[in-house]
């Protein structure tokens, strides 16, 4: 394995200094696009959590992806939260929400952030060609899969699905084959569709087979994946979000609460999560619903319980029991996503797997917990009672990309790990990896192996 992450780490550099001149090289009349053949496979990009713009298609307002939802969230995010019990002869608005693109740059006054723009600008610098999944056509060889990331992994993998067929039906070839660039969360359901297709978790669980489609995964490039889970996502259900430092307004627990993918994100280990004031640890089941209740997690701590008490977007929160009801059946669903990724399928037997890894950043690894007279505190490594004790701190954190551990990022099933064809070894944050030259440079080479 250090051979071949020396081995990589060499052809990175040259695909760095080398990729203007190879995208100047190759010009479109030469790459088979005046044809309307492809010259390459197609990618197919999956963002993470957060990663799209989302749309209310009643107003055509941007509710996610703009700067000002991410700057100041209308009540803490509440209207971006997804009902969290659905009504059968009544959608509400704020699930009829839309995917209408992956966000590309954040602008205020003078600061900007890029984010996936970027990945676009690179790749089109290589000759790839810009497409939408919705309604791809024949020359078209790169893509974003946009879709609403607030619901669990298993509908937004049935969504690609859906979506890759039409992309193979826009292709003259009989079965197309596709490369799957998966970012943070976004790793689950590529890996899910890879094993189990468009089943669903209740079939693939039963161990039927997937239908037949009309695409081949070929590659699956992993980057910042938090494939064992992250405690991390732990600290944003239980405090929310803030996108923007510092003068940007949090998403409140509410409002992450009702993000299915982050109970599918919550660390797979079961054992040395916590740990008590001695450093002791402190044996606690994160998907037992009745350790939520204990802790005062999330939408069960005091500041949400009060917020919630009052009546305040009841059709979207609904009632304590509806709110332990919903509780249940995310742990749940997580547990059987844990389950099913760590098993092997014949039908991912063809897809090669390629690792974007990081160890630059402190990683949450365990949390304190803490009895006070007002009632348990959890506390990671940035909180001060853990940070000014070493003893405590060093149980607290691990290398990693700041939200996933390395160990998460290199937790697959024993046949990806035997089809794991590549590594590389990218230093910056867990986002800012997928951004770097020398990001960019490995995932090109990845693909053009």
């Amino acid at each position: 394995m250090r051979h071949m992450c020396r081995l990589r780490s060499i052809q990175l550099v040259l695909a760095v200094l080398l990729i203007q001149l190879w995208a100047s090289a190759i010009p479109a009349a030469d790459s088979g696009l005046s044809t309307g053949t492809p010259a390459r496979t197609p990618i197919v990009f999956v963002p993470g959590v957060s990663g799209s713009v989302l749309e209310d298609p009643a107003t055509g307002r941007t509710v996610w992806g703009g700067s000002l939802p991410l700057l100041r969230p209308r009540d803490g995010g509440y209207s971006l939260a997804l009902p969290l019990i659905p009504n059968p002869s009544r959608q509400h608005p704020q699930a009829a929400y839309k995917a209408t693109g992956p966000v590309r740059t954040i602008r205020l006054l003078f600061w900007k952030k890029k984010v996936y723009q970027p990945f676009i600008q690179f790749f089109e610098g290589a000759g790839y060609r810009l497409g939408g999944l919705t309604a791809p056509e024949a020359d078209q060889d790169l893509f974003f899969f946009d879709y609403d990331w607030r619901r669990n992994n298993f509908d937004s993998a049935t969504a690609l699905g859906r979506q890759l067929e039409d992309l193979a039906a826009s292709r003259p070839t009989k079965r197309t084959g596709v490369d799957l660039v998966c970012q943070s969360n976004a790793a689950k359901i590529c890996r899910y569709l890879a094993k189990y297709g468009t089943l669903s978790p209740t079939d693939a669980d039963a161990g039927l087979t997937p239908p037949e489609t009309g695409f081949a995964i070929r590659k699956i490039i992993l980057i910042g994946a938090s494939n064992g889970g992250s405690l991390r996502t732990l600290a944003l259900l239980n405090r929310g979000r803030r996108y923007i430092p510092v003068i940007g307004r949090k998403l409140s627990q509410e409002t992450t609460f009702s993000i299915r993918p982050l109970f599918e994100d919550l660390p797979s280990s079961r054992t040395g999560l916590f740990f008590d004031t001695d450093g002791q640890p402190i044996e606690v089941d994160l998907l037992d619903p009745q350790s939520w209740l204990r802790y005062g997690w999330s939408i069960f701590g005091r500041k949400p319980t009060r917020r919630l008490e009052r009546g305040r977007a009841s059709d979207i929160f609904a009632t304590q029991a509806e709110r332990l009801h919903y509780l249940e059946d995310q742990l749940r669903r997580a547990r059987l996503a844990l389950s099913l990724l760590e098993r092997d399928t014949p039908h991912a037997a063809d897809v090669r797997y390629y690792r974007l890894e990081n160890q630059s950043s402190e990683t949450a690894a365990a949390a304190l917990l803490r009895k006070t007279k007002r009632g348990w505190q959890t506390l990671f490594f940035m909180d001060r009672p853990v940070k000014r004790n070493p003893r405590l701190r060093a149980l607290a954190v691990a290398v990693g990309d700041g939200h996933a551990t390395l160990a998460s990022q290199r937790d697959l099933s024993a046949g990806e790990e035997a089809a794991l064809a590549g590594a590389a070894m990218i230093a910056g944050g867990h986002f800012e990896m997928l951004i770097k030259p020398e990001g960019l440079g490995a995932i090109l080479t990845f693909l053009s192996e």
